[in-house]
């Protein structure tokens, strides 16, 4: 089968198919006939007359021939729409059968109606909108038909939509089936002359248009949204189309709907968009709303230092220190945390967080976004990395000795540590003698004697501590012991007080001398008798001799011996006897 065969056969199919669609329902059969009213008589025009006339009333009724236009009557048919006349010459007077003066022609009248009337027909009541060669009218609609005839006057007027039985009509018709319809109408008349069936196409759209919302952009929970989030509304209309679309946030006005709709210029909160469309022929959607939240406040982020801290000039932290970062949001939550250290990448913040372990100042910068990506401001911490101990010094004060390497001390020498750091400063010093527990530093001394140790650190204000360091020191509290040697032996003795003195003769000479265990003697000194202390230097004597007095009697000597060595540990002995005379014995 060719291609024109097959074309032929679906443009037979096409056209069957539109013709059973669209049919236009069948006209009713009028009859045409005579029509009396008011004294007149109306005959349709096509009908064909035969004239009949009868001499009584009810008599019998004769046929009526024409000789000279017989060809044309019997019957005969009416030329002339409108009125047309079956005439007599003269009129008779009926009493004195003469012809009536003046003369008058008499005429029969009798009206030929051989034209249909004509129906116009009028939509109201509902709004109406032309597109594509289509005509919409929504709610409402209702049509009217009115026919004139000029002759025998309208019988009736039928109308029906779609396919359809005929109904007459009687006064407005509501139309309230939607979607698109064929109104048919036509009138006849009283001696059965009937219009052509007239039709209009219209549509009827009685259903409002079909809006919805999309949010384009960031959104979290499905209604908390960005500042930088917009609105975008659809519409559909399934039959006249859409005219606008308006739509309004919270209390305000309407707005005609454009492009997409921002929400920048609202304030941070609960919001309502409200929104609507209608249709060309003004089928109005019930509106619609979405409640969302406006989310255009950021996290905020805060920090907290955690372990070795000072607040000086800088804030001091070690090596130990960590920071960690919290952050709140009002309402879509947050999102993440990020930091960078001195510049470096940024992170994002998962556990806590420490400083590079290089000395000096360090600057910690942190932001946090939500959950539709408001982001804070940068924030900073500045701190100053002190990963360095304190240095201790220990200072012995007087009495002090050195020799042999090794320093001799007393038990009244005092002992002072003294401690520096550079960066966030001394916190506190602590020392221990031989073992033990340390002890916070006050100034001290060593009241046993012997070898020592003095273990002593130091902690700065971020808790560094400084590696133990010793000093070493002899502790010497014993004073010198003191010897006095005569030149010569004793000559006698003598009671004195209960006690037995020795006596020398007058040309005895004593000799002072001491020893110190340790560091040595420093001084001996001496008086006599009560006498001021004189200082002694070996190898002198004194010279405790008589023999330049000629002595009556033995004369006795009190003799203070001071020694001291060299920390200042002083031993006293007190050395009594007499000088005299051998004979002076007693």
């Amino acid at each position: 089968m060719n291609k024109d065969v097959i074309n032929l056969i679906w443009t037979a199919m096409l056209s069957l198919g539109f013709l059973g669609l669209f049919a236009q329902p069948a006209q009713l059969n009028h009859e045409k006939r005579v029509y009396k009213n008011d004294g007149n008589t109306y005959v349709q025009k096509s009908l064909p007359l035969y004239l009949k006339f009868s001499t009584s009333p009810g008599g019998e009724m004769h046929d009526l021939k024409s000789k000279a236009s017989a060809d044309y009557t019997d019957p005969m048919y009416l030329d002339t729409e409108g009125v047309n006349y079956i005439r007599s010459k003269w009129a008779v007077d009926k009493t004195s059968m003469k012809t009536k003066q003046p003369p008058e022609e008499i005429l029969y009248e009798l009206y030929a109606d051989g034209l249909a009337p004509y129906t116009s027909m009028k939509f109201s009541g509902a709004p109406k909108y032309v597109s594509g060669g289509k005509t919409y009218f929504g709610v409402g609609l209702q049509y009217e038909l009115t026919s004139r005839d000029g002759v025998s006057g309208v019988e009736k007027i039928h109308n029906v939509i779609g396919s359809g039985s005929w109904t007459d009509y009687t006064g407005a018709v509501s139309v309230s089936n939607e979607g698109e319809q064929t109104l048919y109408w036509y009138a006849h008349d009283n001696v059965g002359n009937a219009e052509n069936v007239r039709n209009s196409v219209f549509v009827v759209d009685l259903t409002a248009p079909v809006s919805n919302h999309a949010i384009e952009g960031i959104v979290y929970n499905g209604n908390i949204i960005a500042p930088s989030t917009q609105f975008s509304l659809s519409k559909t209309d399934g039959s006249s189309g859409v005219r606008y679309t308006k739509y309004a946030f919270d209390d305000g006005s309407d707005r005609l709907h454009g492009g997409n709709i921002g929400v920048a210029s609202l304030a941070d909160g609960d919001h309502t968009l409200t929104y609507y469309s209608m249709d060309n022929v003004k089928n109005t959607e019930t509106k619609k709303t979405f409640q969302f939240y406006l989310d255009k406040i950021p996290p905020v982020v805060e920090n907290t230092v955690n372990g070795d801290q000072y607040k000086g000039n800088y804030l001091y932290v070690s090596a130990r220190t960590t920071v960690s970062l919290a952050a709140t949001d009002n309402k879509a939550g947050v999102n993440k945390i990020y930091y960078r250290i001195d510049e470096t990448e940024r992170f994002d913040y998962s556990s806590n967080i420490s400083f590079p372990n290089v000395k000096g100042p360090h600057s910690l910068k942190y932001d946090a976004t939500d959950n539709v990506q408001n982001l804070s401001p940068n924030k900073y911490l500045n701190v100053y990395m002190d990963n360095v101990s304190p240095m201790t010094g220990i200072n012995y004060g007087n009495p002090q000795f050195f020799s042999r390497d090794t320093l001799f001390i007393n038990k009244e020498t005092a002992v002072t540590l003294f401690a520096k750091d550079y960066e966030s400063g001394v916190q506190k010093i602590e020392y221990k003698v031989d073992g033990g527990s340390y002890a916070e530093y006050n100034k001290f001394n060593i009241p046993s004697a012997g070898y020592h140790t003095v273990t002593f650190r130091t902690t700065d204000r971020v808790n560094n501590v400084e590696e133990e360091k010793t000093s070493n020191v002899y502790v010497d509290n014993q004073a010198p012991e003191i010897y006095n040697n005569f030149s010569i032996q004793p000559i006698g003795s003598k009671n004195k007080g209960g006690k037995s003195l020795q006596v020398y003769p007058n040309y005895t000479r004593l000799y002072l001398g001491a020893t110190d265990d340790h560091v040595g003697t420093e001084t001996i000194m001496y008086s006599m008798n009560d006498g001021p202390l004189t200082l002694y230097s070996s190898p002198q004597t004194l010279d405790i001799s008589e023999q330049n007095r000629f002595l009556k009697k033995k004369i006795m000597y009190t003799l203070k011996i001071v020694a001291k060595d060299k920390l200042g540990n002083t031993s006293e002995k007190v050395v009594e006897f007499y000088v005299g005379l051998q004979s002076d014995q007693d």
